[in-house]
């Protein structure tokens, strides 16, 4: 057993030069030990609260970016709409007007066809009683002429008595043309 007491003492020999040590350290550097932990301490302190700062704004900052996209990308699909509302309202309008102008233009087309058939029954009508007073006048003119023909050759007028009728002849017909 003296051996085992020995055992025992020799570590608290060994411990005793280690807690010397670092009651000397404690001496030496006690107090800067002490300022560098606090150093330490309040550096971070001062990081952790700048960090969370830091993240506050960050967040912050990408709190108002993400509603400033959604704002923007709302004013962007009211626009768009509007856009397409625009477009489709045009659109209408434009086919109301094809519409009424493919009407009009089947209206004007019925009309025109409609206004050429007319004039060209009145010109058939115009060129039928024309042509049929012509030949009316052209047998008066035939039968006149044969009347003064026989007239003539009855009563054995002279030459000059026949060209003077036939002048006057022809002046009546040139009368009448016009």
């Amino acid at each position: 057993m003296p051996n085992n007491k020995n055992a025992k003492k020799e570590p608290q020999q060994n411990e005793a030069p280690v807690n010397e040590l670092d009651q000397l350290r404690q001496i030496v550097f006690g107090v800067a030990e002490q300022q560098l932990k606090k150093q330490i301490a309040l550096t971070r302190s001062d990081l952790e609260h700048a960090l969370n700062t830091q993240s506050i704004s960050f967040t912050h900052r990408l709190d108002k970016m993400q509603e400033n996209i959604t704002q923007r990308f709302s004013d962007i699909e009211q626009q768009i709409q509007h856009l397409d509302k625009t477009h489709d309202d045009n659109e209408l309008v434009i086919q109301k007007d094809l519409a009424n102008l493919a009407s009009e233009h089947e209206m004007f087309a019925t009309a025109t066809q409609q206004d050429f058939k007319t004039m060209e029954q009145s010109l058939d009508i115009g060129s039928q009683t024309l042509s049929h007073n012509f030949n009316e006048q052209l047998e008066q003119l035939k039968t006149h002429l044969e009347s003064v023909s026989k007239e003539l050759s009855s009563s054995k007028t002279d030459r000059k008595t026949l060209a003077k009728l036939l002048a006057t002849m022809a002046t009546n017909l040139e009368d009448d043309e016009l």
